[in-house]
């Protein structure tokens, strides 16, 4: 059951609907990759347009390698704006990020940035993916399996349907690397009537040795904006990314979720604009090999 704290209240702005795809390569970065690695493991770095309206931003994988994981980071939306999809696309060509802003808009420019993390296809992989029920439900939890024998090397959610209202609260690579669970929550303003769908995938694979899952903790307390960081140890380098915000209640949103470095996931969490008056945390997860 999901018990929704309200914060203070809140000055709401009409949203902007257009929207803009945008792809603007910034970093590609060929990683040194030891021994128990997926071989060949690139990460790729890709900044879109800043304006104010909601849009999507492709990390594009090098021709001959398929995406194993991604994520992506929120600039300058100041909790205003939500990454309400972070999925491969169909075909494993490339991770895409989409932001919306929330229910009342946001007057500022903003911009996304995505990484990809892509490899020549590993032994065994597979996408697995499962959805949840379209209603209007608070909030929605569901787990998405690896077939046996195989373990997560990435993992990616959509809200569908959220239109912004709803937010990515939870999306964890379980322990044991079996497995993965995504959460979505409506936010804290006004109850939104419309039907969503969460939608869930994990990219499972033959396991490279030494295959771990690393959780960076943040504190649990009010101040917002905070940040989590997750460091492989050394030798191993990131696959996959993943994070989770513990008791937001829907006011916090998750502004960056990425490897922003070989070895490093990154999760940031903001209050939304009305504030959020109770403690909270987050959590950043890097799959490392």
């Amino acid at each position: 059951m999901y018990v929704r704290q309200n914060g203070a209240g809140r000055v709401r702005r009409i949203a902007t609907t257009a929207g803009l795809a945008s792809a603007a390569l910034l970093v590609s970065q060929l990683l040194v990759t030891p021994a128990s690695a997926v071989p060949g493991l690139v990460l790729k770095v890709t900044g879109g347009q800043s304006n104010s309206e909601w849009k999507t931003t492709n990390a594009n994988c090098p021709v001959g390698t398929t995406v194993l994981g991604g994520g992506g980071r929120i600039v300058n939306g100041n909790g205003q704006v939500t990454m309400d999809t972070m999925l491969p696309l169909v075909g494993g060509g490339a991770w895409s990020v989409t932001g919306r802003e929330d229910g009342n808009g946001y007057g500022n420019d903003w911009s996304i940035t995505t990484s990809a993390l892509c490899a020549p296809e590993p032994a065994g992989l597979e996408t697995r993916t499962q959805f949840s029920d379209h209603d209007s439900n608070l909030g929605k939890t569901m787990d998405v399996a690896c077939p046996p024998g195989k373990k997560v090397l990435g993992l990616g959610a959509e809200m569908s349907g959220g239109l912004g209202r709803v937010v990515i609260d939870d999306l964890r690579p379980n322990a044991d690397l079996t497995g993965i669970t995504v959460a979505g929550m409506e936010d804290g303003g006004p109850d939104y009537l419309g039907k969503w769908t969460m939608v869930g995938k994990a990219i499972c694979a033959t396991p490279p040795a030494g295959l771990v899952r690393i959780t960076g903790f943040g504190v649990l307390d009010s101040t917002t904006p905070k940040t989590a960081v997750a460091r492989c140890p050394e030798g191993k380098r990131v696959h996959g990314v993943g994070g989770e915000i513990d008791n937001g209640q829907g006011e916090v949103r998750m502004t960056a979720m990425w490897a922003n470095s070989s070895t490093t996931v990154t999760v940031t969490g903001a209050e939304e604009e009305g504030g959020y008056g109770n403690s909270w945390a987050v959590k950043a997860y890097a799959i490392c090999a």
